[in-house]
């Protein structure tokens, strides 16, 4: 979660500083953490159970 939020805050200081083509560095490296972030966080989330018999109830 703490890369989500970082991905957040770099998106922040690159919105507010307007560094023209290096805001643009600045967004992709914030899409990249925040994937990376994401995967992260929700890699652990076990998956719901489910009746073996197959029906979808």
């Amino acid at each position: 979660m703490t890369m989500v939020f970082l991905a957040l805050a770099i998106v922040g200081v690159t919105a507010y500083l307007h560094l023209g083509w290096w805001s643009l560095i600045g967004y992709a490296v914030a899409a990249v953490v925040a994937v990376i972030g994401g995967w992260l966080l929700f890699k652990d989330v076990p998956e719901p159970p489910h009746s073996g018999t197959g029906a979808s109830r």
